[in-house]
This record gives structure tokens, C-alpha cells and sequence, in this order.
């Protein structure tokens, strides 16, 4: 009985870390969005002179506005973890990892990787079995979303380097 508690109590932590992510990537738009217009403010210049006068604000502001939909892809995630889906979790953990990492968002890279480090403990997940037994078939159909989520991030990365 005890130990049931525990695994109850544990699930539950995982489930908060996982909103706690959720509720951050969705939130970013909203405060990307205040931050343009505080410097939009403070130029005497409308929201959309901001974006088209500097361009590294535009490919953060458009960062910003793909953590929603990573959001949604870790409530796949999570989903699929309950269900037992492990190939689809491991393929998208390890691609949104990377577009983080592309993205050189460091605060969002480090709570996911937190938040799937918890993951693959509690369902005692063997990464490496997994990601080797996956085809490249298996991971472009259950990393579809996390794909187009991988491309943006090369594209920002791409211009981000070109405005250094």
C-alpha cells in the first residue's frame, strides 16, 4: 500500500513538472509579445516598425511563437507516455531537445530536459534500446510534428547567425 502512495506521489510530480512546461511554452508568445511593445514604447515606434526595423527581434518574436506548439507536442508526449507509446516519446523528446538546443534557448532546453529526464525514470524507459531499435520510417511518422518544429528551429538558427 505504501509503495502504491509513492508511485502515486511520484506520478503526480511528474504530471506538475509537465504543466509547469506547458504553462511556460505557452506563455512565452504573451510575454515576447509585452517585451516588443515595451521597446516599441520606449522608441515612439508602432509593434510592427519594431519587427521590421530590427530583425533579431522578428526571429525571436518568432521563436517565441512556436513554444505554443511545442507545448501541445509535449502533451503528446505525455499522452503517449500514459498509453505506452514509448518510440513516439523518445523520437520527440530527443528532436525537440535539439530545436531547443538550435534555438540556443537555454531556459527552455534545461526544464525540458529536466521534465523528460523525470519522464524516462519514472517509466523506467531504456533510451538507447529504444532509439536504436526505431526505423527511419518509425521516426519520421511519430516525429512528424517535432520535425517541422526541428526545420524552423535551422531556419532561426541560420538567421541568427547570419545577424552576428
Amino acid at each position: 500500500m505504501a509503495r502504491k502512495k509513492k508511485i502515486d506521489l511520484k506520478l503526480k510530480k511528474l504530471n506538475r513538472y509537465f504543466m509547469i512546461t506547458k504553462v511556460f511554452l505557452a506563455l512565452t508568445p504573451l510575454i515576447c509579445y509585452l517585451y516588443i511593445s515595451l521597446k516599441a514604447s520606449m522608441n515612439a515606434m508602432s509593434f510592427q516598425e519594431v519587427l521590421s526595423q530590427d530583425p533579431s527581434i522578428t526571429v525571436i518574436f518568432l521563436i517565441a511563437m512556436l513554444n505554443p506548439y511545442i507545448a501541445y507536442l509535449v502533451q503528446l508526449i505525455q499522452k503517449n507516455l500514459i498509453k505506452g507509446n514509448i518510440k513516439f516519446a523518445i523520437i520527440n523528446m530527443a528532436l525537440l531537445l535539439i530545436a531547443q538546443a538550435l534555438t540556443m534557448n537555454l531556459f527552455y532546453f534545461t526544464m525540458l530536459l529536466y521534465v523528460f529526464y523525470r519522464a524516462i525514470q519514472y517509466y523506467d524507459i531504456p533510451v538507447l534500446k529504444s532509439i536504436k531499435s526505431s526505423t527511419i520510417k518509425q521516426a519520421l511518422y511519430n516525429g512528424g510534428g517535432s520535425l517541422l518544429v526541428m526545420l524552423i528551429s535551422c531556419i532561426s538558427l541560420f538567421a541568427t547567425i547570419r545577424l552576428m
